[in-house]
């Protein structure tokens, strides 16, 4: 009996684990627009950080030297700015 319970808590506690280094993350960052890269979908910042856009972001209205908030999601393990907006200097 005691064994089936302590097998029933590990499997428990690994299913938790599990679904905590999967969940959903999000972040902001705000920056200026340092470079635009439409082949690779990727955008780098004036600090250096670069961020690959997730599909759907429209990069083609972003233009260097624009202050904007990145908001990256990763899931999985994937990282991606799934927002990129304008915000007022």
């Amino acid at each position: 009996m005691i064994k089936g319970f302590s097998v029933f808590v590990s499997v428990g506690i690994l299913s938790a684990a599990t679904a905590a280094l999967a969940a959903d993350t999000t972040h902001r960052k705000m920056g200026r627009i340092k470079s635009v890269d439409l082949m690779q979908h990727v955008i780098t910042l004036d600090d250096g950080s670069t961020y690959k856009a997730a599909r759907g972001v429209n990069l083609k209205r972003i233009k260097p030297g624009e202050r904007v908030t990145v908001t990256t999601s990763g899931f999985g393990g994937t990282v991606e700015a799934s927002a990129i907006t304008p915000t007022v200097d």
